[in-house]
């Protein structure tokens, strides 16, 4: 279990937020600071009965809290970024033993202006405020790292890769902003972001699957956007595609339905069947997407030739009805299975989400029409039977989600388990092969569970250090 959901998360750091601006016109006795301090209080320490730390801070300009990215943040949160960004923090991280009494000190630290970093650290220290501490920007830890520690090798699939998943949101949501408000907007971003990822998809294509599962709701263009692109990519490599091509794949993904901010909002959100007028318009957002990437600088011409594209079906009998003649490479094909595996595996406002191992069977019967069914048994093998984020019974009564295929065995994924054999929920998911390297077995798997049954959010336990 993590120590905070985004809405807990959300709130501690409005709280904190609202403390700080108070603080600034009444004293710390005061009603209006004194409770939302207690309830602050309350909040970190209820979280720090499941972690050691709790952190909040700053990714590119937008704030975060541990696993959780704010993209649309309410005013008061805005205010605290711009706050920390005056001072050069990057990361506040509160530990176990914090006591209101340090609470409340910091807070009026925090409250005053100070020349920087340095001053407000040092102002710290004076004080006794022991269990915060503050994170430099730029920098990861606030102590130095011992000079004789070997240099580690980067977690497989750890809090480095939310991160880089929360750059490449940060980077979708400026590029619709800059749109938004008639800018042409910048391709740095997206090709920096879609760079950093290429490497690592080459190395293992399934080793970014996990991100693909976190879902946001009040975000679903943004998240859908970058998983399209992790998902293009990982296919791309999977079937042998040179890192440029992967390259290209990942940026295509991510800017795929970037057209639709074109779109009214009205339309993108209704909740009912759109009338024929409105599915027209919607369908204008390739064509608008391919537009935008055109008059983008930096983007190769063939990336607005696949957002042209996504949706013109295998059989090309898609829209827009005007480009169905034209010549498309496969990398079309390749983002169409990515995007559609990533919208029937998501809540929407018109639909229920299917489980992963669920969605590969229905794209199954899209072969050969909307989908190409060479690529959708290379995306199945690369899914593995039981893809990553499916909930899975073991033998032994046992819960757990899958968060990485085993390309040796199918049978036996990698899985953390949710739920004991009695029921009990397990505070921190314990990680268990199925098949040990000596070729003891552990357990296996015996039926798919759909998670809206258990109340389980998948997306939370597919990636280490996201619970």
């Amino acid at each position: 279990m993590e120590a905070l959901d985004k809405q807990g998360a959300l709130r501690m750091v409005t709280l904190f937020s609202g403390a700080v601006k108070g603080m600034a016109f009444y004293p710390s006795s005061h009603p209006s600071i004194r409770q939302p301090l207690l309830e602050l209080d309350k909040i970190l320490a209820q979280a720090l009965c499941w972690a050691p730390e709790v952190s909040w801070g700053i990714i590119d300009g937008a704030m975060f809290s541990d696993g959780h990215l704010f993209i649309n943040p309410p005013s008061a949160i805005e205010d605290l970024t711009s706050r920390m960004m005056e001072i050069q923090i990057g990361r506040i991280v509160v530990s176990t033993g914090l006591t209101f009494e340090e609470l409340q000190k910091f807070v009026k630290l925090f409250s005053i202006k100070v020349a920087g970093f340095e001053a407000l650290a040092e102002l710290m220290r004076q004080g006794g405020i022991s269990h915060i501490r503050l994170v430099r920007q730029g920098e990861e830890n606030f102590e130095t790292p011992d000079e004789d520690q070997e240099e580690q090798d980067e977690p497989e699939d750890g809090v480095d890769y939310l991160v880089t998943y929360g750059q490449a949101l940060k980077a979708i949501r400026g590029i619709c902003r800059d749109i938004e408000r008639g800018r042409i907007p910048s391709s740095a971003p997206i090709i920096r972001m879609v760079d950093r990822m290429v490497g690592i998809t080459m190395q293992e294509p399934s080793i970014l699957l996990g991100l693909t599962m976190i879902k946001d709701y009040d975000n679903y263009t943004f998240n859908h956007c970058v998983n399209v692109g992790i998902l293009s990519m990982a296919l791309g490599a999977s079937i042998g595609l040179d890192a440029m091509s992967v390259k290209s794949l990942g940026i295509a993904g991510e800017m795929h339905d970037i057209g639709k901010t074109m779109i009214s909002k009205k339309i993108l959100n209704k909740p009912g069947k759109l009338s024929s007028n409105e599915y027209d318009e919607m369908k204008r957002h390739s064509e608008l997407g391919a537009k935008i990437i055109r008059e983008m600088e930096g983007f190769d011409p063939h990336i607005a030739q696949i957002v042209l594209g996504h949706h013109l079906h295998f059989n090309r009998n898609g829209y827009p009805e005007w480009a169905q003649k034209l010549p498309f490479n496969q990398m079309v094909d390749i983002v169409a299975i990515a995007d559609t595996y990533d919208a029937i595996t998501t809540l929407r406002v018109y639909q229920h989400p299917i489980n992963p191992r669920a969605a590969l069977h229905e794209m199954q019967k899209l072969s050969g029409t909307f989908l190409d069914g060479a690529l959708v048994a290379s995306f199945i093998e690369m899914m593995g039977k039981y893809p990553v984020g499916t909930l899975v019974r073991l033998d032994t009564n046992e819960v757990a989600v899958v968060y990485r295929p085993n390309p040796l065995e199918e049978e036996a994924p990698l899985v953390r388990i949710l739920i004991e054999a009695d029921g009990t929920r397990i505070n921190v998911p314990r990680e268990q092969p199925l098949i040990a390297q000596d070729g003891s077995r552990y357990a296996q798997i015996v039926a798919v569970v759909d998670p809206l049954l258990k109340n389980i959010n998948v997306s939370k336990f597919v990636v280490s250090g996201n619970y």
